[in-house]
């Protein structure tokens, strides 16, 4: 049976195009937690965007692993983080330096701010939208505080986003790269070896789940890490190829709400003591 639901949001949970989860699926995930399945989402995306994609519904984010794993909350309480050294920060935004597309941006989650680093700000209100929609100012340094999420904005194609992710893995080995979208080519920045799979194995461990407990939704890059760790991998139909291609399990699109679908499914099945009809058929 299935006993945790990790879910990505954006263009698997929520279609892109609202970013938000819609009442169908927020009850859908009431359904399962009824019925014993505890449900969290698995995000690149900071804590505070959480309220809004969600509608203020509490009762879906009791379990959360934010910012890509590097936020672990279960019951409403933060249990586990993962910051990002600020000395290796700084090498990331000296690598940087001489690009004209490329910038390191710091969300700060207790205060809500977003910082680019060195971004000129014609630069920066010239391309606020979509680039820097939430940036509230430019810095000249990382500053001295604590930061769980960070990203680089390039300005460009996946084909740029990957020349500049190849010359930020050889000036900063200590930090992992991937894409969290594939609308932009944003660059998250984990700590090597943190991602939402290591944070889904460690939720599991700690909630004493087995593998075969706990069932995964994606569709972009930074999912990989979770179809790698749980043998009950989902992608949606709108995922990209090599996230189809890991998947174990495929269902509709998530503009259709085929997560909901399955998560209704989960619930039922589990209250019946079975593996989801998905699993089966």
């Amino acid at each position: 049976m299935i006993r945790l639901i990790l879910s990505d949001l954006d263009n698997t949970l929520a279609w892109a195009g609202e970013h938000v989860v819609t009442p169908y699926a927020r009850a859908a995930i009431h359904a399962a937690q009824a019925a014993g399945v505890r449900f969290a989402p698995a995000t690149g995306r900071a804590p505070s965007a959480l309220d809004w994609m969600f509608d203020s519904d509490e009762a879906c984010l009791t379990t959360v692993l934010a910012s890509n794993g590097q936020l672990i909350y279960v019951d409403g309480r933060l249990v586990h983080e993962a910051p990002l050294d600020l000395g290796v920060l700084r090498r990331c935004a000296g690598a940087l330096d001489g690009m004209d597309d490329a910038w390191l941006v710091l969300d700060y989650i207790d205060t809500g701010e977003q910082y680019a680093v060195r971004t000129p700000r014609d630069y920066l209100e010239g391309h606020r939208v979509p680039y820097f929609f939430m940036v509230t100012r430019s810095v000249d340094e990382v500053p001295d505080r604590p930061v769980v999420k960070a990203n680089v904005r390039v300005v460009g194609d996946f084909v740029r986003g990957r020349e500049v992710r190849s010359a930020l893995k050889e000036a900063c080995p200590e930090l992992d790269f991937v894409f969290p979208m594939q609308e932009r080519p944003h660059i998250d920045l984990l700590p090597a070896g943190w991602d939402k799979g290591a944070a889904g194995e460690w939720l599991a461990q700690n909630l004493g789940l087995a593998n075969d407990e706990v069932c995964c939704f994606g569709d972009a890059e930074n999912d990989l890490s979770l179809f790698a760790r749980f043998k009950n991998s989902v992608a949606v139909a709108n995922a990209t190829p090599a996230v189809a291609m890991a998947a174990r399990w495929h269902i509709g699109r998530a503009d259709e709400d085929a997560v909901a679908d399955v998560i209704l499914d989960i619930a039922r099945s589990t209250a019946a003591g079975e593996m989801p009809s998905f699993m089966r058929g």
